[in-house]
């Protein structure tokens, strides 16, 4: 199963909803743009990156339509982020050595 279908299961949302592709598209960027690996095929097959694009798919899904009240991202998720930086950082440290 791909990323996509596995976010949308994981926030329960309707792959018929036209905002579901715009909203996956834009949690898959954030994520890989906080970290340094874009390498897509290297980010899908991380579990941890997958649960965080999930996560924070749901999170953005889920707060769609909040004006002014949208919630902040949760503890997991930043250390889900925080997490796949430092992978990241490590493995750019051991190919420079």
């Amino acid at each position: 199963m791909g990323l996509f279908e596995d976010a949308l299961r994981h926030a329960r949302a309707s792959p018929d909803d036209e905002s579901t592709q715009e909203i996956f598209r834009a949690a898959e960027a954030y994520i890989t743009g906080a970290i340094d690996e874009k390498d897509q095929e290297t980010n899908e097959a991380n579990p941890v990156y997958r649960l965080a694009v999930c996560t924070l798919f749901s999170h953005w899904y889920d707060n769609r339509e909040a004006v002014g009240n949208g919630q902040e991202l949760g503890f997991g998720l930043r250390s889900l982020i925080s997490q796949l930086q430092a992978e990241s950082l490590k493995e750019e440290q051991e190919e420079e050595q």
